[in-house]
């Protein structure tokens, strides 16, 4: 049965033991580094969708490729800042309900996500998967449209829940499930991807059908940190509500 637990929002009231100074502070710092981070996603989502956009008749200018993927890393490395500073500020003092450990595990797995998005797009410096990210977007059976789609919405939806944090216990734990259950839909689109790109494999060399793959599963791993970041977040209301 479950325990009550009053109301899920006055949890995390000015009130609330679990919003103290220094917690306000890690969720300021846990909403700075989600900012650079969703900004490296969107980086990479545009990159995409530049290259499956070129109509063929006219190549995209390799500068506005690199430019691309430039601020790609630059948004990681904003992440990278943030991250650091997220953890010397856990570091300086006690946490209610010994969050400490908590807080840093959902730091290091939202920065994963800017590191996927940036080795996605290091990928795409290397590899010329133009023709093929064009032949499998909107394929019916699966597509890398849909699958990204599902992917960058998980990471959304994550944010979300990270800006209900210390506001709204109810918010976060629906958002932070909505995001795991995208990153299962992602999932299943991803297997039904590959084995799609797998029948065609007589058309690409052995390295362009590899390095498809890779970039497939590597797109996924942000999908798979957001479903860890959100099971972090879960404890961490879990822990404050006691």
């Amino acid at each position: 049965m479950k325990r009550p637990i009053g109301d899920g929002k006055r949890v995390f009231r000015g009130s609330s033991p679990f919003i103290g100074r220094r917690e306000r502070r890690v969720i300021k710092l846990l909403n700075g580094h989600l900012n650079s981070v969703i900004e490296a996603v969107d980086g990479l989502h545009a990159l995409i969708s530049m290259i499956v956009e070129e109509s063929g008749e006219e190549e995209i200018s390799p500068n506005m490729i690199e430019a691309r993927i430039e601020m790609v890393s630059i948004h990681e490395s904003f992440a990278d800042e943030t991250y650091l500073k997220g953890l010397m500020s856990i570091c300086d003092g006690a946490f209610f309900s010994g969050l400490r450990e908590d807080f840093i595990k959902l730091f290091e797995s939202m920065d994963d996500i800017a590191d996927s998005a940036k080795d996605s797009s290091q990928i795409l410096a290397r590899s010329r998967l133009d023709k093929f990210l064009r032949r499998f977007y909107n394929t019916p059976e699966a597509s890398i449209s849909l699958f990204l789609d599902k992917v960058i919405e998980s990471v959304k939806t994550l944010g979300r829940a990270v800006e209900a944090l210390g506001k709204d216990a109810d918010e976060v734990v629906k958002l932070a499930i909505r995001a795991m259950e995208l990153e299962e839909e992602a999932d299943d689109v991803k297997w039904k991807l590959i084995r799609l790109i797998f029948s065609h494999k007589s058309e690409m060399t052995l390295l362009t059908l590899l390095e498809l793959k890779e970039l497939i599963l590597t797109l996924d791993g942000m999908a798979d940190a957001a479903a860890r970041s959100s099971e972090t977040l879960i404890t961490i209301v879990t822990k404050a509500r006691g």
